[in-house]
């Protein structure tokens, strides 16, 4: 018998199955052939909800479609399956679960983003309680970033979140390689130069934000060719933007700045949407140069809000050969390629280990040195003990080769 499957506005399909498939069996074939998740989609027909272990037979005189109630259907309408697929097959690293990052979180974890690491080291303090949805009095001392990452998880399960409540500068470099997007609501500006550091020189697009009381700014940076969120800072002056006595001390301590809830919300959401831009669209604008009309192009400037004056202006930026990141002189100015290594080569190839690493990563004849960047951390292995240590599938491995003059030249594997 014949059966249509509707998802009202986006798509229409007729479904040929044998009378005694069940309504669940129905849901899978149906939602396979559209691109959605089963899991999140349930069964109506006139607006009540099928029993999914009756039979098919049941609908053999029914008319009307059986309508497929997916969770993100509304957003099919403007991106179609294939682009929240790519939503829900994206890992986003947030930086920063304060005020920015529980907004950010939530709106993405709304939208279907897959996976969301979020890293902070800071506690919950009573202050946060009026501008931060997810926390409450009882978690006041609680790590923020745990607590984020677990009030997200309970209250959309089907987002999975990992917390790292340690500096970023310490982080496994393999949650900043997983990542299809960073984001940044940090107002410490050393954190912000070193994400921005790291974005650069492994190509991973970074989404800056941040609010001063009723102003805000929200900045898509794209590498390696855009201005970065850094340029704009004078490079006479990064000692005192950066809050340092002198580049051998710690910074000093942030200042308290005014936070409404207002500015948060309306900066979090521009920054959310900035993500799903990049998320759907960056695949497509490296082989076009161009971005999807169904999702518009990522702010390529620094846009600046002021709600007390209801002002919206935005700042182009001029990449700066001074720039302490992405300058000619800048510690992110060196681009780290990235490539794919399957792990049936280093079993069936007929080249040593270290040949086989050295033609995948396309560095020179120097001497290698190869570190397993796993979500434990690094750890420096012998080539020839690679194939029992290297790690699984999604790990990586640094590779190291020194060049002429003693340079040492970067290359990062993806063990596939």
């Amino acid at each position: 018998m014949k059966l249509r499957a509707s998802i009202p506005l986006y798509q229409e399909i007729e479904i040929n199955l044998t009378p005694t498939k069940t309504i669940k069996e129905f849901k899978q074939i149906a939602c396979r052939k559209l691109g959605i998740e089963p899991d999140l989609t349930r069964c109506l027909l006139r607006g009540k909800q099928l029993t999914e272990t009756s039979t098919v037979a049941s609908l053999r005189t029914v008319k009307d479609p059986v309508v497929l109630d997916y969770l993100w259907a509304r957003q099919l309408l403007v991106w179609g399956a294939e682009g929240q697929q790519k939503i829900r097959n994206a890992t986003v690293l947030l930086a920063g679960a304060g005020a920015i990052g529980n907004e950010a979180a939530k709106n993405l974890a709304m939208l279907g983003v897959g996976k969301i690491i979020i890293v902070d080291r800071d506690r919950i303090e009573l202050s946060n309680i009026s501008r931060m949805i997810f926390f409450h009095p009882r978690d006041l001392g609680k790590n923020k970033a745990e607590f984020l990452a677990k009030n997200i998880h309970l209250k959309y399960p089907f987002v999975t979140t990992t917390a790292y409540r340690g500096d970023l500068e310490s982080m496994p470099l393999k949650l900043y390689l997983d990542s299809k997007v960073v984001l940044c609501g940090l107002d410490n500006v050393v954190s912000r130069i070193f994400l921005t550091q790291t974005c650069r020189k492994y190509s991973i697009p970074l989404i800056d934000a941040g609010i001063t009381g009723l102003n805000g700014r929200v900045h898509s940076y794209l590498p390696p060719d855009d201005p970065c969120p850094i340029c704009m800072f004078p490079p006479n002056q990064y000692s005192t933007i950066a809050g340092l006595r002198n580049p051998c001390e710690a910074p000093l301590e942030q200042e308290t700045v005014p936070s409404f809830a207002t500015s948060i919300s309306l900066v979090s959401s521009i920054l959310a949407q900035e993500t799903i831009k990049v998320i759907i669209g960056s695949e497509e604008y490296k082989s076009t140069k161009k971005w999807p009309e169904k999702t518009g192009q990522p702010l390529r400037a620094i846009l600046f809000v002021d709600l007390k004056n209801n002002r919206y202006s935005t700042m182009e930026l001029k990449r700066s050969e001074r720039c302490i990141v992405c300058g000619k002189d800048g510690t992110g100015r060196d681009l780290v390629p990235r490539n794919d290594l399957p792990l049936p080569t280093l079993h069936t190839s007929k080249a040593t280990v270290d040949e086989t690493i050295r033609k995948a990563s396309n560095l020179g004849d120097g001497e290698l040195t190869i570190f397993a960047e796993t979500a434990e951390g690094t750890r420096k292995i012998d080539g020839k003990l690679l194939l029992r240590r290297a790690g699984k599938r999604g790990d990586y491995l640094r590779i190291l080769a020194e060049g002429k003059n003693q340079e040492l030249h970067e290359s990062i594997l993806r063990l596939s």
